[in-house]
Order: C-alpha cells, then sequence, then structure tokens
C-alpha cells in the first residue's frame, strides 16, 4: 500500500473516531440535561404542591 493510500486511510479513520466521540459526547450531554430538567419540574411541583398546605 502507497504512503499516501496509508495516510488517507489514517485520516478517514481518525475523522470517524472523532465523529463518534462527539455523538456519544452529544447523546449523553442531552439526556443528562432531559433528566436534570424532569429532577427540577417534580422538585417545583413538590414544592409549590408543600406550600398550599
Amino acid at each position: 500500500m502507497s504512503s499516501t493510500g496509508s495516510f488517507l486511510r489514517f485520516t478517514i479513520g481518525f475523522l470517524m473516531f472523532i465523529s463518534v466521540s462527539f455523538i456519544v459526547t452529544f447523546a449523553v450531554n442531552s439526556y443528562e440535561v432531559s433528566k436534570s430538567a424532569e429532577e427540577q419540574t417534580a422538585a417545583a411541583i413538590e414544592t409549590m404542591l408543600e406550600s398550599k398546605k
């Protein structure tokens, strides 16, 4: 295999690895943000219900 082809395969593999890493990071971050928002909403509702008593 020529050095140009080898470099091209390495570059494509590296870019794929970085892309997958960004996608996984974005997915985990999105999940954590939605989970946090649900917990904050539940806590706010619970506080409002307790204050009415």
